[in-house]
């Protein structure tokens, strides 16, 4: 009876941490911060005429008129629709002018993430304790706990990529099941009934309609898909060797035919998502790039080829800009807002009240910690499926939801370090890391706890780790304290992730690095 409440009441603790920091005093400041100003105004706009329109100027308050002082011209917004659809989900239920009305959205999709999360870490590991570890773990990760309590794109883009990785997951799921039923069998037929698949090509799809940095997980995932194809193939014909099977098609050319039926499957649903969300444009004569006459599908390519133009070229200098290499140890966070007083302050140092995704230190640089150990054992497995030449390389449980959780986390931050035309990228993009960091770092304190990794009816220990019942008990000693150490961390930083007035001195306490100031 307790395993069976624990299986509800750990989880549902998870969420409501999550939703603490995320909701505690949301409207604070109650003013549009960093590139609210951009994203809000054109959330607000759109639900009025289906596109985003001009404001008459960059003021940041939205008190009363001003909330709603925006023209009708179109304004050459950047990114797609959907992520400020979504923000206006919040502006329906609380009002424009209103912090809660343009961050509630955001906060929420930050909290679904976390219980996103924790049903990854089931689905991969089938331990509750390493999901609710995950799940804890990305509650109290500073720099997702800030882009989920401002009204920007990425914490949207975040959830989505989850969710479309947990689909990806599923779709692994139903396929090894039905490999499983006919390995004993000569045929390897393609398979074209994949709805897990096709719900990840639609998600993936929704995550490039908030920002085209969605298409980068989509890409990966992909190629992850028709990788594991071709070993489990490879692995099926070596089995059947000297039947009728080996003088079918091999399994090189097999699985380049079901990675044509995946890119079926997946692309048209992604694309038709991402259709979708221009709807509004598309309805309207007035959006930016319409010109009377002009077939919308001319114009909207038109519009894409001029916001393909400006990221590619955006290179203006920002004293928050930060090289790619920087975001896994966030070394150069980018401050969303700050200002300083002295009067009427009650200390004497004088107060600040902030807002910077500074990282929780336990969780950012364990998670890269975590992920290094990970690709170690992945390469240590990748060699000794070489030796063996059976394909057998994602069989191990524990192997396959390492090569899993690295795909998630090289899909949001490769790319970047690959991009040389743009200078202008910055920490904050790195949140979209940061659900798979932490199942990485849950991974390992799993392992490091005895917890075996299990993958449906497979098992495996992991790491080769002295078994002793004593030395057993220590780690998991260690791990609470971690835990909790971490939690502790959330509560010291939190002031400086919300805008809490604090005295400048505790501020100060806080950067520990050149580069957080």
């Amino acid at each position: 009876m307790f395993a069976r409440r624990l299986r509800w009441v750990a989880p549902v603790l998870v969420l409501g941490i999550a939703a603490v920091l995320r909701f505690w005093a949301l409207g604070r400041p109650d003013a549009l911060v960093f590139d609210e100003l951009y994203y809000v105004r054109d959330a607000i706009s759109q639900l009025t005429y289906g596109y985003p329109t001009v404001w008459p100027d960059s003021e940041p308050g939205m008190a009363g008129g001003r909330a709603t002082a925006f023209t009708g011209d179109a304004s050459n917004a950047v990114h797609p629709p959907l992520g400020k659809w979504l923000i206006g989900l919040g502006i329906l239920v609380f009002g424009p002018d209103s912090g809660w009305g343009w961050r509630s959205a955001v906060a929420a999709a930050g909290v679904a993430t976390v219980g996103v999360t924790m049903r990854l870490g089931w689905l991969l590991t089938r331990s509750l304790v390493i999901a609710c570890m995950a799940g804890l773990l990305l509650a109290v990760d500073g720099v997702h706990v800030v882009l989920t309590r401002v009204g920007l794109l990425d914490g949207f883009l975040t959830l989505a990529v989850a969710l479309g990785a947990l689909f990806v997951w599923r779709d692994h799921e139903q396929v090894s099941e039905q490999w499983r039923d006919r390995q004993r069998g000569e045929r390897t037929p393609i398979l074209w009934r994949r709805p897990w698949l096709v719900a990840a090509g639609a998600t993936f799809g929704a995550a490039a309609a908030i920002k085209w940095s969605g298409l980068y997980p989509l890409a990966f995932f992909l190629v992850l898909v028709t990788i594991r194809d071709l070993l489990i193939r490879h692995r099926i014909h070596r089995r059947t060797s000297g039947t009728a099977h080996r003088r079918r098609t091999g399994p090189a050319a097999q699985s380049l035919a079901q990675a044509a039926v995946t890119g079926a499957l997946a692309l048209p649903a992604a694309a038709l998502v991402y259709l979708a969300s221009w709807t509004g444009w598309i309805a309207s004569s007035g959006g930016w790039g319409r010109e009377p006459g002009t077939p919308w599908p001319v114009s909207l390519a038109r519009y894409h080829a001029e916001m393909l133009d400006w990221h590619s070229t955006l290179s203006a200098p920002h004293p928050y800009q930060s090289h790619p290499i920087t975001w896994p140890l966030a070394l150069r966070p980018t401050a969303m807002h700050e200002i300083r007083w002295e009067s009427g302050c009650p200390w004497s140092t004088g107060c600040v009240s902030g807002i910077s995704p500074l990282p929780n230190p336990l969780v950012t640089w364990g998670g890269v910690a975590a992920l290094l150990i990970l690709a170690w054992l992945v390469a240590r497995a990748l060699v000794r499926a070489l030796g063996k030449r059976d394909g057998g390389l994602l069989a191990s449980p524990v192997i396959a939801a390492s090569v899993f959780v690295l795909t998630g986390y090289l899909s949001g931050w490769l790319p970047w370090m690959l991009i040389l035309s743009r200078s202008a990228v910055f920490q904050f993009y790195a949140v979209v890391l940061t659900p798979f960091s932490a199942l990485a770092l849950a991974l390992l304190l799993g392992m490091l706890c005895g917890i075996p990794i299990r993958s449906d009816r497979a098992g495996s220990a992991g790491l080769r780790l002295d078994p002793d019942p004593v030395v057993v008990q220590s780690r998991r000693a260690a791990v609470a304290l971690f835990l909790a150490f971490a939690v502790t961390l959330a509560v010291l930083f939190f002031p400086v992730w919300s805008g809490v007035p604090v005295a400048e001195w505790f501020w100060r306490v806080h950067l520990w690095l050149p580069g957080w100031a």
